[in-house]
Formats: structure tokens, C-alpha cells, sequence
């Protein structure tokens, strides 16, 4: 709360009571009849309240003249419009009404939005670009700055310096280089408004560079692009899952080729071994078995070899008819 406020607003209402109160006195001193009615005291009470009004104007004329300047912030102070080299440090200050003026600068660090910068890339495509600027008035150069720019600094040289900046270092990169290599050029951009800025005693803190966009035409090429480089990474891994597939299938039906082989290996010497162990003696043997037991004759082709030998004691043939 501004004190030297509440102080005026308070001294001034007392002075207009105070002049209201005489005017009253005026006015009843004045319609009182004859002269020797009460004339010792309307003279006294005229006296008092002229007196009183004096005294409160006197007051109120003294509190025009105390300013207050908060912290963080110095006092610019101006005679009749000349800044003067000294100003006043953050507290309550008596200064001469109606002649001196004084001016409140922020020393505080602040944010300052960068507007929207348009400049050409290296491969001439429009680069767009917004960020955010911290800064702070060095306080012992105030009036200076006030002196020699004014307390609207902020439009008057630390947007000129950025837009000046930005259209001369991003040509210098590739779009690729711009997304990629942010911090260098936030580097850059401290170094140089730094020292642009510091001849009018106003020191950078920070940068941050918030968005990069481009031109429309160059945005939907770069979405379709990353849109066409989408589906080509979605065929190679369709290829890829194809090429697993078939491996898969190769690998089932060598397995199967394989155990086929395995098999018809075993059953070759299976075979080998049946053929081995099949001696005349066993085929009669085997052949005997088939038949059976109920079977009492048997006829034989005429001219054929006899299967069963009779002289092993197999059946005995007959003569066909």
C-alpha cells in the first residue's frame, strides 16, 4: 500500500473541511444583526478556522511532495522535465511539489515475449520463430536509460534487437540445423544482445527460444514425408515379418524332409533286415500260417512251381484238369 497516497487523501480532506468550516464562520459573522451581538466570539471562531485552513493547506502542500518507490524498483527524478542523474533508492522521499516529478523503473527481472520473427533459412524457406526474453534495468544507469530512451525501452530497442538478430543469424543454417542446434543459437542470441543491449544498461538473463515453425507449402512437405517415410518403414517390417514366415515354413518343412529321410532310412534297413531273415524255409513256414488249419486240398496249377515243397513236408500237389 502506497503510504504518501493515504497521507495526501487523508491532509486534503481535512484542508477542505478546514475551508468548509471558515466559510460557515464567514457567513454566520456576516448575518449576525447588530454589531454588538456576540462580536468577540465570530471573531475568534473566523480567526480559528482561517488559522486551521492555513495550517491544514500548509500540510496538504508538504504531503504533495512525498513519493514512495517500492522495492525493487528506483526513483527517476525529473526537474520540471530534466532528469536528473541521481535517483531515489527503493522507501519514502520528500521532493519539492509541483516541481519535481518522479519516475518508478522496475529493476526486477522480467519476461519479455518475443513477437513472432519471420526470417529465410538457408535454403531460403520461411522460418517463424517466438521465444521468451529475460532481463533486468541496472539500476545505477536508470535515469540514463530514461534520459536517453524512455520507459517504453522494451518496444524501442529490445524488439529492434531481437528481430535485427534473428533475421541475421538463422539465414546462416539449415532448417535441419535450426531444429537441431537450438542451444547454440541461444547461445549466440545472449552474446549478442548482450552486448547490444548493455549500451543502454539493460542486462540479459536468459533466452529461451519456444517454437520453430515454417511456411504452410513447407509443413504439409514435411508431413508428407514423414507420412510416405511411415509406410515405407510399414512395408519393410511387413517384408520383414513375411521374410520370418517363410523362414518359419522352410525350417517346418525341412524338419518334416529330414524326418522323412530319417524314416524312410529306417525302413530301408528294416526291409534289408526282412529280406535277410526270409529263407524258403521261413516263406512255407509263414505261408503255412495263412492258410490255416480247416484247409484239407488244395489244387495247384499244372506247370507251376510249387510254393510249398513236399518233400519238406508240405502239402502234396495235385494234377490240374
Amino acid at each position: 500500500m502506497d503510504f504518501t497516497l493515504v497521507a495526501k487523501l487523508v491532509t486534503f480532506v481535512l484542508f477542505v473541511l478546514a475551508i468548509v468550516v471558515t466559510g460557515f464562520v464567514i457567513f454566520d459573522t456576516e448575518t449576525e444583526g447588530d454589531a454588538t451581538s456576540k462580536p468577540t466570539f465570530s471573531g475568534r471562531a473566523m480567526l480559528g478556522s482561517f488559522i486551521a485552513t492555513l495550517l491544514f493547506g500548509a500540510l496538504f502542500f508538504v504531503t504533495l511532495g512525498l513519493t514512495q518507490v517500492d522495492a525493487g524498483h528506483v526513483g527517476v527524478v525529473q526537474n520540471f522535465g530534466k532528469v536528473q542523474d541521481a535517483t531515489l533508492d527503493p522507501g519514502v522521499h520528500w521532493v519539492t511539489p509541483l516541481v519535481t516529478s518522479v519516475s518508478s523503473v522496475d529493476t526486477r527481472v522480467q519476461p519479455h515475449a518475443m513477437k513472432e520473427i519471420d526470417a529465410a533459412s538457408k535454403e531460403q524457406q520461411t522460418v517463424k520463430i517466438t521465444g521468451m526474453l529475460n532481463y533486468h534495468v541496472d539500476p545505477r544507469f536508470a535515469s540514463s536509460l530514461v534520459q536517453n530512451v524512455g520507459l517504453d525501452f522494451a518496444s524501442k530497442v529490445i524488439d529492434p534487437a531481437l528481430s535485427d538478430f534473428v533475421k541475421t543469424v538463422v539465414p546462416e543454417y539449415a532448417i535441419n540445423d535450426i531444429l537441431n542446434k537450438r542451444d547454440e543459437l541461444r547461445s549466440r542470441a545472449m552474446t549478442a544482445l548482450g552486448d547490444n543491449l548493455a549500451k543502454y544498461h539493460i542486462i540479459i538473463d536468459d533466452i529461451y527460444i519456444s517454437n520453430v515453425a515454417f511456411s504452410d507449402d513447407y509443413q504439409k512437405a514435411i508431413e508428407s514425408k514423414q507420412v510416405a517415410a511411415q509406410q515405407v518403414q510399414t512395408e519393410q517390417q511387413n517384408l520383414l515379418q513375411k521374410q520370418i514366415q517363410a523362414q518359419q515354413a522352410a525350417a517346418v518343412a525341412q524338419g518334416i524332409a529330414d524326418a522323412n529321410v530319417i524314416t524312410a532310412q529306417g525302413q530301408q534297413k528294416a526291409n534289408q533286415a526282412i529280406s535277410a531273415s526270409l529263407t524258403p524255409d521261413m516263406l512255407q513256414y509263414l505261408l503255412i500260417q495263412k492258410l490255416g488249419d480247416k484247409i484239407q486240398v488244395m489244387y495247384l496249377p499244372t506247370g507251376q512251381n510249387f510254393i510249398l515243397n513236399p518233400a519238406t513236408g508240405g502239402l502234396t500237389p495235385t494234377t490240374g484238369k
